[in-house]
């Protein structure tokens, strides 16, 4: 099914979308099981997806140049004088208001909505003096997130390249260190990943326990499978697949704890285990050739045009991208600067959206703003404070829950959606060394609570991990602690400020040894609802949600973010330039949800790996190595 067929067809009822993307399950399973190769890669099958991509020369999109003479992608849109407003001033809502400025005429006057006095989000840097036990200095702290996936063995998301294309365009540096060893706090002390030696691996209880489960995994793959029409937890399917239970409780409930803070018994396992869900069931079609969903492909092919771009891909060591001693927040920073600096963008700081509504008569999307006060006097100046405009498109890239309160209750499956919240404590300590050399590591649910009575999720040692320094930087040792997530949902309501930081020192000294009246510098920050949970039955719950865009707003208000597609800062760029490209890439683009790429299931192809000039393959590199020794030698 197309983006355009879905566009046309925006009245239908969310009853009749989910009985026909049941019937494409079906046909589809039929496909996959009588079929031993998927699509062929030489063409996209959609035809939306044949336009040709027009590449710019990386030299001449620097950020020193002034925004309006950025090299602008043309596009038919269906008003190129149009207004759209882009709510929600974070990494996503950057990255919409950047793509749209970049690809649409000057005359489209763009809006960008944030509720408080700063843009960027949960993407924070902070340079903080220090003086610990006579050691003075600055010390910079990453308060959110500290990193980025650089996705360079993945062959089933490219958020990456839309990162590249950032980077090329903002004249920022991105890098990319070796990759350190991780380890899962098991039963009561670290295990690492993988195990140095077979000794290791028959002694942890971690891997041992794991046995069976691998071998119910291979037993199972043997047999025919077919793709489950129901929505299952990512504990109940990984049961389904192996038998045990153990790779649930100790694996993936620490990766979950890692990425989602969430709840294996709650999360989708077909919306936050896609590629590993889908790799279960899908035909090999052999070493020589990656299976992708379609628009995965589409958008690889698009942007592995750009020279820069692939060099760039190319060059990642290991798992993680970072922007050096710049930090985080310069990514942030520098896509504020060029908004600002472009005349049809307009940056509306400290005015949070109150309430979005439709005005059929005039077919325009109304935005009405507050402006942020004491909360004693919040009330009083209500009513004297709001503002509201009209737009021809208005793209949300707020939480789903918050969205679904401010448009009256029009949006009733936004409104079942779920965030959980996270107590983060950056600690510094000026001594070095107090740690083992790694990553950092994950606490999976089955911990007992005799040592893990703090709820943490897990420990991040940032000295090896996070390059934000600031040039006075004293050398010490740098930690991330990690609590709350869904263990916040029930029970003890979460900690002070103030408490958390005690209780991340008691956590580090029954794991790290380190104790707890260690002299150390600490902050401490609570996120309120600040990851959203893709629980079971996500995909149909938004599947409703687009119907509902449709009926309440007639497909001018658009989503895009975590709450909707992939969590984190990678999805968030994604996300942004998703929705802008969407917008803007034809007459249907300024009535489309952001939520049609949801449509279960997608489109998958097989893409030989010669045709995947973004990723490096052991294959290919010996192939080209046998190829360079027979030129040698003739």
């Amino acid at each position: 099914m197309t983006l355009l067929s879905l566009a046309s067809a925006s009245r239908r009822s969310t009853r009749t979308k989910l009985v026909r993307s049941s019937s494409s399950l079906l046909r589809w399973l039929t496909t996959v099981k009588s079929t031993p190769q998927l699509a062929s890669s030489n063409q996209p099958t959609c035809n939306h997806n044949r336009r040709r991509w027009v590449s710019h020369d990386a030299a001449a999109r620097r950020v020193h140049q002034h925004p309006a003479s950025l090299s602008r992608r043309t596009y038919a849109t269906l008003n190129d004088s149009g207004r759209i407003a882009v709510v929600g001033g974070g990494l996503t809502g950057l990255t919409t208001a950047y793509y749209l400025a970049k690809q649409l005429p000057t005359t489209a006057k763009i809006t960008l909505y944030e509720g408080s006095d700063r843009l960027g989000g949960w993407i924070r840097t902070d340079r903080v003096p220090v003086d610990v036990d006579g050691v003075k200095g600055t010390v910079s702290f990453e308060r959110g997130p500290r990193t980025l996936s650089s996705l360079h063995t993945s062959t089933w998301r490219f958020d990456d390249l839309v990162l590249y294309d950032l980077v090329l365009d903002l004249g920022l540096t991105v890098h990319s260190p070796p990759d350190q060893p991780r380890y899962i706090y098991y039963p009561d002390h670290l295990v690492k990943l993988p195990p140095n030696t077979v000794s290791d691996l028959v002694r942890e209880p971690l891997f041992l326990q794991s046995f069976w489960a691998g071998l119910g995994f291979m037993l199972r793959r043997l047999r025919s499978r077919a793709v489950p029409l129901r929505d299952m937890s990512i504990s109940e399917w990984l049961y389904e697949v192996t038998g045990s239970r153990s790779v649930a409780e100790n694996f993936a409930s620490s990766m979950i704890h890692g990425i989602y803070g969430g709840d294996i018994d709650k999360l989708s396992a077909r919306s936050v285990f896609d590629r590993f869900y889908w790799a279960y069931y899908l035909p090999s079609m052999g070493a020589n050739v990656k299976q992708m969903t379609e628009r995965e492909q589409v958008l690889m092919s698009e942007l592995s045009q750009n020279l820069e771009i692939r060099k760039m891909a190319l060059k990642a060591k290991g798992s993680l991208l970072h922007f050096g001693n710049h930090g985080m927040d310069s990514l942030t920073k520098a896509l504020e600067d060029v908004l600002t600096k472009t005349p049809n963008v307009e940056i509306k700081k400290g005015r949070p959206v109150t309430d979005i509504g439709y005005d059929k008569e005039i077919d325009r999307v109304n935005v009405t703003t507050g402006k942020r006060r004491n909360q004693e006097d919040q009330q009083q100046q209500h009513q004297l404070d709001q503002q509201t405009e009209s737009y021809d498109r208005v793209i949300s890239t707020l939480a789903s829950q918050d969205l679904a309160r401010i448009t009256s209750d029009k949006l009733p499956s936004l409104a079942e959606t779920h965030s959980v919240s996270i107590m983060t404590v950056n600690m510094w300590y000026p001594q070095e060394n107090m740690k083992p050399p790694g990553f950092g590591y994950l606490i999976p649910r089955s911990v007992s609570r005799e040592h893990n009575t703090e709820r943490a999720l897990g420990v991040f040692y940032d000295s090896d991990v996070s390059a934000a320094t600031s040039p006075d930087e004293p050398p010490g040792t740098k930690l991330f602690v990690l609590m709350g997530g869904h263990y916040y949902d029930s029970g003890a309501p979460p900690p002070s400020e103030s408490d958390a930081i005690e209780q991340a020192k008691s956590l580090l000294e029954r794991h790290l040894g380190i104790p707890a009246d260690t002299p150390c510098f600490a902050l401490s920050r609570f996120a309120k609802e600040c990851i959203p949970q893709h629980y079971v039955g996500h995909i149909d719950r938004m599947m409703q949600a687009d119907q509902e865009l449709r009926d309440s707003f007639s497909g001018k208000l658009a989503v895009a973010g975590g709450s909707y597609t992939k969590i984190g800062a990678m999805g968030a760029i994604r996300a942004g330039y998703d929705i802008a490209k969407q917008t803007v890439r034809d007459s249907q683009g300024w009535y489309t949800t952001g939520l049609e790429q949801l449509e279960f299931p997608e489109p998958f192809v097989g893409v030989p790996i010669h045709k995947i000039p973004v990723r490096r393959f052991r294959q290919l590199d010996l192939l080209q190595q046998r190829q360079a020794q027979e030129s040698a030698r003739r």
